[in-house]
């Protein structure tokens, strides 16, 4: 009789090692739920021009020198960029940091001068409203700036120190050094 109580024991018992009976999937009560669809809201509607940055006041990055200069005719000034090594072409509303050796376009530069950019040939004006209207939200914020990516090209609004004016603004691509 005791060794019949003490297997009841451990079969009920709480500390038993034995898996408790299941429910039937019969006995179990059942609560049908609606599928809701997953709502996902952007940040900010980017228009399809801003996809991708190709082009700054009419460069593009993948420009040749000749292209460039068919485009933009020949430079105002030159001069040699010392962090580049490579010169600086100056043009009417541009600067193009241009390697002539590799014939790559590191840079494209427009001074905070100019009242307005172009960018992928639409007009922006030279502020940051206007700019956070058409990019949306920088990817990064710098001391000098804010940046916003476009897969691997970037486009930087840089500040003048100590303001939130605009001192100029850089096309490049990230990858690029």
């Amino acid at each position: 009789m005791m060794k019949l109580l003490l297997v009841m024991f451990s079969v009920i018992s709480p500390f038993s090692v034995q898996p408790a009976a299941v429910p039937a999937a019969h006995d179990m009560q059942w609560t049908a739920m609606e599928e809701k669809a997953s709502e996902v809201t952007l940040a900010v509607d980017r228009s399809e021009t801003f996809q991708h940055f190709r082009t700054l006041n009419g460069v593009s990055l993948d420009d040749s020198m000749n292209e460039l200069f068919a485009k933009k005719g020949q430079p105002v000034h030159k001069k040699e960029d010392p962090y580049l090594g490579c010169p600086e072409y100056h043009f009417q509303d541009v600067k193009i940091g241009l390697c002539e050796d590799t014939d790559v376009i590191h840079y494209v530069h427009i001074d905070a001068s100019e009242d307005h950019i172009k960018l992928n040939g639409k007009r922006i004006e030279m502020n940051f409203e206007a700019i956070h209207q058409a990019l949306g939200k920088p990817y990064y914020v710098a001391e000098d700036g804010e940046v916003f990516l476009r897969g691997d090209q970037a486009l930087k609004v840089y500040m003048k120190s100590g303001s939130s004016q605009i001192d100029g603004i850089d096309l490049f691509d990230e990858t690029v050094s």
